[in-house]
């Protein structure tokens, strides 16, 4: 018994180490976060939890989550694009932090109506530490040159900083927020301005990194009964492709769907209903 234990102990420790090795290769950089290399796909494990510095900009708190996410080793061009979900991760960072979407769950411009700290993050009411745009912890450009990686989307292409060739922000971005180039093929970029991280999938997203337990495990997610889904994409796809056509998620599009509603399904109205602002509170 004790020499199986002690097997035990040493065959986990190689595997603590090829694992770490793993996510380096990966160009992941926080140690705490393990890949799993199968033909397919990168299965990631990360707490979420910055490995930098953060500050208090809102009531909520960081907590460690329980993370796992499939990420294509191989991804294609889509014959369609996929909309990227309004709450919720889309993307992980090359530190294990998660990338949000654009949108709060009010609908509403993520950046114009919540605080960031320092580093560009904060935490939701579960404890989801997230970035809305470029992480100001992350990486840093080097003058004149390409930014590096720093993450994934759950496609599988590779997310860039704001820099393009010779340190200049990319001119030819899609809907999506990429583009491809000979070294890199395709890949994303973060912008300074709406969609700041991604417009849509180009890829194929790995539906596993949408389940219930990606959203976070803190208790605000069940006092407030959420599902972890993205009830007004679900509901809202087919009256938006019909009065709203071709328009990328952004303040047009919200603002387009509204003055539509009143011709939506009953199930679009009332997930547009469950994304009002709440009301203005005394402070």
């Amino acid at each position: 018994m004790i020499l199986k234990r002690k097997y035990w102990v040493w065959g986990s420790f190689l595997l603590a180490i090829a694992s770490s090795s793993e996510a380096q290769q990966h160009h992941f950089t926080n140690p705490q976060v393990r890949v799993q290399v199968t033909v397919e796909t990168l299965n990631v494990s990360t707490t979420g939890y910055p490995d930098h510095k953060w500050e208090r900009v809102n009531p909520n708190r960081p907590t460690k989550q329980n993370f796992n996410f499939q990420i294509p080793r191989y991804p294609q061009i889509a014959s369609r694009t996929t909309p990227v979900p309004s709450r919720g991760p889309i993307a992980v960072a090359i530190n294990g932090v998660v990338f949000f979407g654009p949108e709060d769950r009010e609908g509403k411009i993520a950046l114009e109506n919540h605080g960031l700290d320092s580093c560009r993050g904060h935490p939701a009411p579960s404890g989801v530490y997230h970035y809305h745009c470029t992480p100001g912890c992350v990486h840093q450009d080097p003058p004149s040159q390409h930014s590096p990686v720093i993450g994934y989307a759950f496609d599988g292409f590779k997310i860039y900083g704001l820099q393009g060739e010779r340190g200049r922000p990319p001119t030819d971005l899609d809907q999506c927020n990429g583009h491809a180039d000979n070294s890199r093929g395709y890949h994303y970029h973060t912008t300074q301005g709406f969609p700041f991280v991604l417009g849509c999938y180009r890829g194929t997203p790995a539906l596993a990194n949408y389940d219930r337990r990606q959203q976070g495990t803190g208790p605000g997610n069940e006092r407030k009964g959420r599902r972890g889904g993205d009830s007004m994409r679900q509901y809202c796809e087919t009256d938006r492709q019909r009065y709203c056509p071709n328009m990328p998620p952004s303040r047009e599009m919200m603002q387009c769907m509204k003055r539509n509603k009143n011709k939506f399904s009953a199930q679009c109205q009332q997930a547009l209903q469950n994304h009002r602002p709440p009301a203005n509170r005394r402070r």
